[in-house]
């Protein structure tokens, strides 16, 4: 009997231990959470002053490539005769173009179209002849040409003029200046706010670059005014490249 109540005991005393550890961890584990007042106020004082400004740079560069896109239109009485009486001019617009140089790989096909008219008359719905429009787009690498393959292209059959978009090649270099150019413009503004404030430019802790501006298309709507005279002059010129950041400076 005496044992017995020695062992209970025992158990007793290793329940209360256990009971003692798991309330002393929670209460630390619980302490640990608790932001300390000091703490807080130490954190939003250590946070940096900061001033955020932006910047653009452009970058003049000449056109070196050009995109026109041709059409060959064709009505005839019939979808057959319309189809083939198309395909027949388009082949002499292929002919021509490959006669001063134009290499097949630059010329692709656009869009192709057949359909049929329709017109409204005394209260009907009339049928009117099969309309084909073939679309063509050539490429060129040499923006002189322009003027020539838009005077052989009409000469051969082409009779709608959809427009011209004038290309830079290669403009990795000329995006990679506007961007220093942006980046510096920015900086520049910055050490001037930092100076008038009596403060100094600190390191950079943001920049965040905003959308740029490309080549823009030109387009030549009047085909008619171009069919009329005895030649066309095109001048690619040049275009702007430009680059926008915004940039966040520390202040100290």
């Amino acid at each position: 009997m005496k044992v017995f109540n020695n062992l209970a005991k025992m158990h007793q005393l290793k329940s209360l231990a256990i009971i003692s550890l798991l309330t002393i961890l929670c209460t630390a584990s619980l302490f640990a959470q608790k932001p300390k007042h000091s703490d807080v106020g130490r954190h939003d004082y250590l946070s940096p002053r900061t001033i955020s400004v932006s910047g653009s740079g452009s970058v003049k560069v000449p056109a070196d490539m050009a995109k026109l896109t041709f059409s060959v239109q064709t009505k005839e009485s019939t979808a057959l005769a319309s189809v083939q009486n198309n395909a027949a001019k388009m082949n002499k617009v292929y002919d021509a173009l490959k006669k001063i140089g134009i290499s097949e790989d630059n010329i692709s096909t656009a869009n192709y179209s057949l359909y049929q008219e329709n017109y409204w008359k005394d209260g009907k719905d009339i049928p009117g002849l099969y309309v084909t429009s073939n679309n063509i787009t050539v490429i060129l690498e040499d923006v002189e040409k322009s003027g020539l393959v838009i005077d052989t292209a009409i000469s051969a059959g082409v009779n709608q003029m959809n427009g011209i978009s004038f290309l830079v090649k290669d403009s990795k270099a000329a995006v990679e200046q506007a961007r220093r150019l942006a980046f510096q413009q920015a900086k520049e503004k910055a050490e001037l706010f930092a100076e008038e404030a009596g403060c100094k430019l600190g390191k950079v802790i943001s920049i965040m670059e905003n959308s740029g501006s490309y080549p823009v298309v030109r387009e030549y709507a009047d085909s008619a005014k171009m069919m009329a005279t005895n030649s066309t002059t095109i001048s690619a010129g040049q275009d702007s490249i430009t680059a926008s950041v915004s940039v966040v400076f520390e202040l100290r």
